[in-house]
């Protein structure tokens, strides 16, 4: 797998890419590297000098702003997916200025919507309960979905009721799991010591196993999400980050503090945090408009 398919990997998983979206950023990639190759350039080794050439010639080709947008959204991600897998030593594109547009708001599930896509996973073998306690655990944590795929048993304070999670850059933080999915993950803990010791597997850390002692990749997880989404009859498309989405949301609706749910998320700077602040005040504006009289 080269290092393209490596990151749409990552990005489809992450993100939960739709077939044209994947296509789109795809042939963003190919085209980057063709430019590359026509200017004697390595793309793991572009400097922010190459960046803007490349840009500068997207530009000539008059291409119509939201596409622009993507294109430089698709490489300044793609830069940042490298870094992370350490498999360069700085990111070229961190001063690249993006273009100005409307900031798109999260997508989410009500509450209704999330409760529906947990009880899909309704326990009824020793599998769905891992996966109830999976979706549990996600949607009470916010966790990402590198996250909850790397979660380690020695991670979970069983008696505290919290979790240690190993966020971007390393970064640890604590974050509560609630009573029902340590519940879950009680039950599921109980099949998983059977699974080992039935099959004679080598004991490892890694908490959500297959009954064969594997992890799971973030793709299997996906399907794991869209197999219950669909068995709970939902309409709307979902995809992993989905969850993180919602669980901000819900708890910024019940009255969490701001910078509570950024630690909680994890998130470096308040400003990534606030997107969930606009997302309550349309939910507000819906509410106005459907129950004042003015509205």
């Amino acid at each position: 797998m080269n290092v393209v398919e490596e990151f749409l990997d990552f990005i489809s998983a992450e993100k939960g890419l739709v077939a044209n979206t994947f296509e789109a950023y795809k042939s963003d990639l190919d085209q980057f590297f063709q430019h590359c190759l026509v200017h004697h350039a390595d793309p793991l080794d572009a400097s922010l000098s190459d960046l803007r050439k490349y840009l500068a010639s997207l530009r000539r080709r008059d291409l119509a702003p939201r596409t622009m947008a993507r294109k430089l959204s698709v490489l300044k991600q793609f830069y940042k997916f490298l870094l992370r897998e350490n498999k360069i030593q700085s990111d070229p594109s961190e001063l690249l200025s993006v273009m100005v547009k409307a900031r798109k708001l999260p997508k989410t599930l009500t509450i209704e919507e999330m409760v529906c896509l947990l009880e899909a996973a309704d326990g009824s073998s020793e599998s769905e309960i891992r996966d109830r306690a999976l979706l549990e655990t996600w949607y009470a944590t916010g966790c990402r979905i590198s996250e909850i795929s790397h979660l380690t048993a020695s991670s979970i304070d069983w008696q505290d009721g919290a979790i240690k999670f190993i966020g971007k850059g390393g970064a640890e933080r604590i974050v509560p799991i609630g009573r029902t999915a340590l519940e879950w993950c009680r039950k599921y803990q109980a099949i998983r010591h059977r699974w080992i010791k039935e099959h004679k597997l080598a004991e490892v850390d890694i908490f959500f196993l297959s009954r064969f002692g594997k992890g799971f990749s973030r793709q299997g997880i996906w399907k794991n999400v869209k197999k219950y989404a669909k068995k709970a009859g939902l309409t709307k498309r979902v995809w992993p980050h989905m969850i993180r989405h919602t669980f901000a949301t819900h708890v910024l609706l019940g009255g969490a503090d701001l910078r509570a749910v950024q630690e909680l998320l994890g998130h470096k700077s308040i400003t990534a945090t606030e997107i969930y602040t606009h997302l309550d005040i349309e939910n507000l504006k819906i509410m106005q408009l459907k129950y004042h009289p003015r509205g």
